[in-house]
């Protein structure tokens, strides 16, 4: 009788950013052991793992069916049913501290990755751009993998990422017909354009590039034959999107017309993202995308930049102007007079910067 996989529950709930990032990690540890993966996560952000094989998704709606002590503790007893050998958690919130509790009474092995709370603290309250950059999320995920006697090699992927191809076959109809459709559009140069992503929100103000300046931006890139990309959040987010793209042939907003799903397939067409500190430059990244990033309030020396990205495409808020940067560890806090710092990051820059990276 063959003796079964070892069997790891992994736990990140949230933020999409970081949930995105854990993509890599997960690859690369299913790729280099033996073994299978229960990934409890948001039901919102299990599209971003759909191709992943030995991985199984299982989506925790935690505004329904798991409030409070009460819910974590059904939720404790579905993962003991689940049978894993370990329990790792990649959050470490309150949250995730009770479950663990309930998991080891169960009788189930728990973990906690060390999340660098205190380093990414002191970093900002001393910064230093001269300083060696801290581990990245990507990396501490991996440690905690490691912890468990697993291997986890991420420079391999890091060096050498190509689009997943499993992704771009799992294309749906729409997807495809609406593709095929700009194929056959030759309005614009198309020959020698791109098709670029831009998504120019944040969770917050401090992080998010204002939109008189996306629109100068995307009308730009359109100008050198480009096709651009909008990503945003339905509802408001699409409305100001939809705004912006108004009467411009050649940009196309995405927010609010396309499920998460399709949003992903359709981003891995893309030949490049531009991207705030947000979700959308990890999600890019994971299709072996190149990824240029603005930073405003934050800093990707604390950890965050997008996997198997480089320094060299990182854009930032100007220093000079606004001394205080970074301003905290997630860009939720602002000095007075700090309003206006994504606009220290010119247009001219970023299309410098595009135009770099495609040759």
């Amino acid at each position: 009788m063959s003796q079964r996989p070892r069997h790891i529950a992994v736990v990140r709930f949230s933020a999409m950013g970081d949930v995105a990032m854990l993509f890599p990690v997960l690859r690369a540890v299913l790729a280099q052991n033996d073994i299978e993966i229960t990934l409890l996560t948001r039901p919102q952000f299990a599209p971003i793992f759909s191709s992943l094989r030995g991985l199984h998704i299982k989506t925790v709606d935690l505004k329904k069916h798991y409030k409070g002590p009460v819910g974590l503790w059904q939720l404790a007893r579905e993962i003991k049913a689940l049978n894993p050998d370990d329990f790792l958690d990649l959050h470490d919130v309150l949250r995730t501290k009770i479950l663990k509790r309930y998991l080891r009474f169960l009788g189930v092995n728990t973990s906690t990755f060390n999340k660098g709370r205190a380093e990414k603290k002191q970093r900002v309250k001393h910064f230093d751009p001269s300083l060696p950059w801290l581990k990245s999320t990507h990396q501490r995920y991996a440690e905690g993998f490691e912890a468990l006697g697993l291997k986890v090699g991420l420079d391999q992927w890091a060096n050498a990422i190509d689009p997943d191809k499993s992704v771009v076959q799992k294309r749906s109809p729409q997807v495809q017909d609406f593709l095929d459709s700009l194929k056959r559009q030759s309005t614009l140069n198309t020959q020698s354009g791109a098709c670029i992503g831009f998504a120019p929100f944040a969770a917050f103000a401090g992080k998010t590039y204002p939109l008189d300046l996306a629109q100068d931006l995307c009308e730009v890139l359109v100008q050198k034959g480009h096709r651009v990309f909008l990503f945003g959040a339905p509802r408001e987010e699409a409305r100001q999107l939809a705004d912006l793209a108004k009467n411009q042939e050649g940009i196309h907003v995405l927010a609010g017309k396309w499920t998460f799903a399709q949003e992903l397939e359709l981003m891995s067409a893309l030949d490049l993202m531009v991207a705030m500190d947000s979700g959308n430059g990890h999600l890019a990244a994971n299709f072996g995308l190149p990824v240029i990033t603005l930073w405003g309030a934050t800093h990707p020396s604390l950890g965050f930049m997008p996997f198997g990205q480089g320094p060299e495409r990182q854009l930032y808020a100007d220093r000079r102007q606004y001394p205080e940067l970074p301003t905290s560890v997630y860009g939720n806090k602002l000095p007075e007079g700090y309003a206006q710092i994504m606009r220290s990051i010119p247009v001219e820059d970023i299309v410098e910067k595009v135009e770099h990276l495609l040759g």
